[in-house]
């Protein structure tokens, strides 16, 4: 519910290129509070990639002094936090009914949205969207996220995710003319190459290791 409610607020306050490359840092979030919470072994490797992260979230932000900007940017660190806290919950209950867990989410975050604004009644394109966003496309992608903790580890989970900061800028740039500043697109560079890398590395490591066991 708050993943929902911080990632609306974040879109709303910063440009939607700085909220998604926020938010592909969920990987090594995950890592980072596994190692934190759980005591889960985390490899060097992720925590050099941590570093190399932060330095493509430093390009980013420096564009986005502004107040409105830096208030959305925090929307979208809290937004990370809470998704990656849910996917670390579930990798570690696997009997849990995904399904009732996203509605019950999906219901906290109306009741947080019916308690932060004001009730206005949408046009027929507004309510068509909503129906749209709201009866498909959201429920369906979390449902299917939720799935995959079943048989992935949550930082994997979340490394496959990367693909919509890769494409949404262009989306919003081609849909709605919304232009990623140049840092924007330098950091959010640098933040893909980084976690494409790190994922590559965990893949070999891990391919190398099921060989050994094996062999």
């Amino acid at each position: 519910g708050l993943s929902n409610l911080f990632f609306i607020l974040a879109i709303k306050h910063t440009s939607v290129a700085s909220a998604v490359f926020i938010l592909s840092t969920g990987p090594l979030v995950s890592a980072l509070l596994s190692f934190l919470l759980f005591k889960q072994k985390t490899p060097l490797r992720t925590f050099v990639a941590i570093f190399f992260v932060f330095i493509g979230l430093g390009i980013i932000l420096f564009n986005d002094l502004e107040l409105g900007n830096m208030e959305g940017n925090l929307y979208a660190f809290a937004c990370v936090f809470a998704f990656v806290s849910m996917l670390a919950i579930l990798e570690r209950n696997k009997e849990v009914n995904r399904l009732a867990c996203f509605g019950t989410g999906a219901l906290i975050a109306s009741l947080l949205a019916l308690l932060s604004t004001t009730i206005v009644l949408p046009d027929l394109y507004s309510f068509s969207l909503i129906l749209f966003m709201g009866m498909l496309l959201t429920p369906l992608s979390r449902a299917l996220i939720g799935m995959g903790t079943k048989v992935l580890p949550s930082v994997e989970v979340a490394l496959l995710t990367i693909i919509e900061p890769v494409l949404a800028p262009f989306w919003v740039w081609i849909l709605m003319d919304e232009k990623p500043h140049p840092n924007t697109l330098l950091g959010g560079a640098i933040i893909l190459a980084t976690l494409l890398v790190h994922s590559m590395m965990a893949h070999y490591y891990a391919t190398k290791l099921n060989g050994g066991q094996k062999r």
